[in-house]
């Protein structure tokens, strides 16, 4: 899905706010992908700066989800982990903001 207002953040547990990550789209063409198979694949956002999977279509059972960050070819400003290990997610949240006329 093609859009120039994503952005992915990444909020720091018991850290001042300040140490939070907010990193912009910058390539609008591939901002936000769904995957066909909705057993294995939720939401995906840029070339895997952020990509949420489950072998077991459960997020919190397995850990399959990933942040990775390839210099040149990334489609977000900057990585919002500091480890490209797998990890689960319990909880996430998505937004759409629609303006007001």
């Amino acid at each position: 899905m093609e859009t120039n207002d994503s952005f992915i953040f990444s909020l720091k547990n018991g850290d001042d706010i300040q140490n939070s990550i907010l990193s912009r789209v910058i390539r609008c063409s591939k901002a936000l992908y769904y995957s066909n198979n909705l057993n294995i694949y939720g939401p995906w956002l840029g070339n895997y700066e952020f990509m949420m999977k489950s072998n077991v279509s459960n997020f919190s059972q397995d850990k399959e989800c990933s942040c990775d960050y390839y210099p040149n070819s990334n489609c977000y400003e900057r990585p919002i982990r500091k480890t490209t290990e797998g990890f689960s997610i319990v909880d996430y949240e998505v937004f759409e903001i629609i303006k007001k006329h």
